[in-house]
């Protein structure tokens, strides 16, 4: 091939026993905005350093293999490497003369290729997706391999479409998805997608925002950068690309574009006095020196990026110096392209940009090895695979007729280690490999910046890795930018989405009972589970029922126990009395029925406390009803002894006085509770009490109750026992006019009063109570009655026996009836 001013045309070409061929960008057309090519007398063919850099990695692999002993040794590598100029038909002119036959001049049109030798063995290049789309078709139908060092389409992972295809940079979805982890690792959901109009940025870009939407990220703009119009269409264009993201009021732009493209953005934005911005390059620009030449570029904002991965290669930077030299700069001097173009003159140079012998070393220097490893593992790759064809374990390789389709099956299983770097294939010829993430820093007042490397992400894990101490920020205080249609929800709100976007929304409260949900739900809480106003959790509800250690059951049961020993004591002092006039006037032993029946009563509260239980619940009410209906079936029998004492005949039968005198008081008395018994009987039949879980009463508790079910059968028991106590207080009410039985029947009545008070008031206060505590009303009003009936009947007697032994006499007790009582009277 040609080459520029005056180096030998076999610097770029070497003989060798196996032949690679490469393609990189040597030179390339000076361009006005990227579109246009400029007049005649300031067009330039620019020198283009870095595929420059590129080519020298293959010769130094090339180099170094061959000057081994150990990987292909007695074989030689030789090379053919040839300039794209970035353009596709100067590629397809070079992609066809490596199909040429080795040993002849043209390609030969064959039915069968399978023993067919072409010039070169497999090839390296060309730089982009673009151009490697162009050829690739015709490697593959050769099945040539073709190892691209820099291009990034997923297109080629078609096995199908290109069955030859290798590459040593990730893909362009592994590029997407560390972008987008960028994004999502500082909280943005509110950006901007700017992509060229080809291969690279149309897949980029599609890839991106399926990625994007996978992580809830919302893109308000994207746009492609035209590559087919130039000069004043394409400024103004991309002008209105700018205004529409400043419109949007996205602070986020990810440009998937290469250095040119991107060095032409930047020029518009800075123009435009855009700053502030966050940009997220993609490898074709993220580490371009070319981009960051612009002047001021640092007020345009933060650049964060992705980068082939660094790698190192001994002794290749000053191999890379010694080319330059050798290359006579400064007099690197513009070329034409094509047998169309004309060379220029010497006079139309001067407005040519040169690059010194220092400046490009300098270049060199800095550096990182990024894509120029990937050329140089390439062709290891390439090597490896011989190895393994030639049989070169042994330490001598056999030289055989090498065809490139027996190559491609060894190149799939090549795997090695190469400058601590693992360098294989995955099942789409895909090099596992992720990116470095670059942050550009200007330091010490340089007005161009350093790459620095602030994580990588990791391909094969889909994991990112930042160190953000790392991170400079171009904003006031070093601040980290925000880019969100909306603000951020507070825990406990849900996003509820107004428009199109996801991302723009007004936030809700989620209302107590409910939580938020990773689904941005407000979700109700479970039955046994309570929450408040904007809760991300529920709570389990606590279990409440009226504990022992509460201070109103310690209050209930102290006054249940001083209502035993009273009762205790009373029933003794009857006891040890009992054949006294007074008890005998009281009662007899009527009055220890009622005593007794009180006391089981009122020691039945006790399973009113506590957490309930089917025993408890099943038992209390009959227990505490019973007891009370025996104490008031006496007090009846009583209450009509009185009413017949004093001849109330209009309302007692005359045959009753007689009766209940005697042994037909027990009757009476029995009778009365069996029939309470009968009632509790069938209510525990039809619908017995059962333990009940209130969730209705409290927010954040479960009240446990006992469930009375049949709630008419409660109130039968509660109603019964009420009739025999308002009978009770009739019968001695009438009777209250008599002033000799004044004292006795008042006790009566007063007693039932106080019972029939407290358990009218139980009713509604029972029926409006809820939680824990609504047992204690039952609690309060048998209390209450236990302590009416002592009070107003018996404690009255015990003071006359204890303390006015006088009364306690025959005389006395015969004077307040108008009838003397029997003395016969059967205890």
């Amino acid at each position: 091939m040609s080459t520029a001013h005056g180096e030998p045309p076999d610097q770029f070409q070497a003989a060798g026993d196996y032949i690679l061929g490469g393609l990189f960008p040597i030179y390339y057309s000076d361009m006005n905005w990227i579109g246009e090519a400029k007049s005649e007398s300031t067009k330039c063919q620019r020198f283009h350093l870095d595929g420059f850099r590129w080519l020298q990695a293959m010769k130094f692999a090339i180099e170094e293999i061959n000057n081994s002993s150990t990987l292909l040794p007695d074989v030689m590598l030789g090379y053919d490497i040839q300039d794209t100029h970035l353009k596709s038909s100067v590629a397809m002119q070079s992609a066809i003369s490596f199909l040429a036959a080795k040993d002849g001049e043209g390609f030969e049109v064959k039915c069968d290729y399978t023993d067919y030798s072409a010039r070169v063995l497999a090839t390296l290049g060309p730089s982009t997706s673009e151009l490697s789309r162009v050829i690739a078709r015709l490697f593959s139908f050769l099945l040539i391999p073709q190892i691209s060092y820099s291009a990034s389409s997923n297109l080629f992972s078609d096995r199908t479409y290109f069955p030859s295809f290798f590459r040593m940079i990730p893909t362009d979805e592994v590029q997407a998805a560390a972008m987008v982890s960028i994004v999502e690792m500082f909280q943005w959901n509110w950006m901007a997608v700017i992509g060229t109009n080809d291969i690279y940025g149309r897949r980029g870009m599609e890839y991106f925002t399926k990625h994007a939407s996978k992580k809830g990220i919302c893109i308000a703009y994207e746009e492609l950068i035209p590559m087919s119009i130039s000069g004043s269409k394409f400024q103004r264009k991309m002008v209105a690309v700018i205004a529409s993201i400043v419109r949007s009021r996205v602070n986020v732009t990810a440009v998937f574009a290469d250095q040119n493209y991107a060095y032409a953005l930047m020029t518009i934005m800075f123009e435009q006095n855009v700053t502030g911005k966050v940009w997220i390059a993609s490898e074709g620009w993220a580490t371009s020196e070319i981009v960051t030449s612009f002047p001021n570029i640092s007020s345009i904002g933060t650049f964060l990026g992705v980068a082939v991965k660094s790698g190192h290669i001994p002794g290749f930077e000053s191999y890379v110096t010694a080319a330059l030299a050798l290359s006579q700069l400064p007099s690197l001097k513009p070329q034409s392209c094509g047998s169309d173009e004309k060379p220029l003159k010497e006079e139309e140079c001067n407005n040519c940009s040169t690059l010194s012998v220092d400046e490009a070393a300098a270049i060199v220097g800095e550096d990182l090895q990024r894509v120029s490893f990937n050329v140089y593992s390439a062709v290891y790759s390439v090597a490896h695979a011989l190895h393994r064809l030639l049989r070169c374990d042994l330490g001598t390789c056999t030289r055989n007729t090498i065809y490139p389709w027996q190559l491609l099956k060894e190149l799939e299983q090549v795997k090695f280690i190469l400058h601590n770097r693992s360098i294989f294939f995955d099942e789409h010829w895909n090099p596992p490999i992720g990116y470095d993430i670059i942050n550009w820093q200007w330091k010490g007042g340089n007005s161009t910046p350093e790459f620095r490397i602030i994580g990588e992400y990791r391909a094969l894990d889909k994991e990112l890795l930042i160190n953000t101490r790392l991170i400079h920020w171009n904003s006031l205080h070093n601040k980290i930018p925000g880019s969100n249609c909306s603000t951020t929800c507070e825990p406990g709100q849900i996003k509820m989405v107004k428009g199109y976007h996801s991302c723009c929304y007004e936030c809700e409260d989620c209302p107590a009972g409910t939580f938020q949900s990773d689904d941005n739900q407000c979700v109700p809480c479970q039955k046994n589970e309570w929450s408040t106003l904007r809760s991300v959790e529920c709570q389990n509800k606590t279990i409440e029922f009226m504990r022992w250690t509460d201070s109103l059951a310690v209050l209930l049961a102290t006054l249940t126990a001083m209502g035993l020993l009273v009762i205790a004591a009373i029933t003794s002092i009857f006891m040890l009395n009992l054949n006294t006039p007074m008890v005998q006037l009281a009662g007899g032993t009527t009055c220890l029925v009622m005593l007794v029946s009180m006391a089981i009563s009122c020691g039945s509260l006790y399973c009113f406390m506590g957490k309930p239980n089917w025993l408890l619940c099943t038992v209390r009410q009959p227990i505490f009803s019973i007891g009370l209906a025996g104490c008031l079936s006496a007090m009846l029998v009583k209450s009509l002894q009185v009413s017949g004492l004093f001849r109330v005949s209009g309302y007692i039968p005359q045959w009753c006085p007689g009766f209940l005198q005697h042994n037909g008081r027990y009757l009476v008395v029995c009778f009365l509770l069996l029939l309470q018994v009968a009632l509790c009987s069938v209510w525990q039949s039809t619908s017995p009490p059962s333990v009940f879980a209130n969730y209705d009463i409290s927010v954040k508790e479960i009240v446990m109750e006992c469930d009375e079910a049949f709630v008419t059968g409660f109130g039968l028991l509660l109603g019964y026992n009420g009739l025999l106590a308002l009978v009770c207080f009739l019968c001695t009410f009438m009777c209250q006019s008599s002033p000799k039985t004044y004292n006795l029947a008042r006790h009566i009545t007063f007693a039932m009063l106080i019972y029939l008070i407290a358990w009218v008031f139980f009713i509604p206060a029972y029926a409006t109570t809820k939680g824990k505590f609504i047992s204690s009303m039952q609690l309060f009003a048998g209390l209450v009655s236990v302590y009416g009936i002592l009070t107003a009947y018996f404690l009255p007697k015990c003071y006359i026996i204890l303390f006015k032994p006088e009364y306690n006499t025959q005389s006395y007790c015969q004077s307040l009836m108008q009838n003397p009582p029997p003395t016969t009277e059967s205890q």
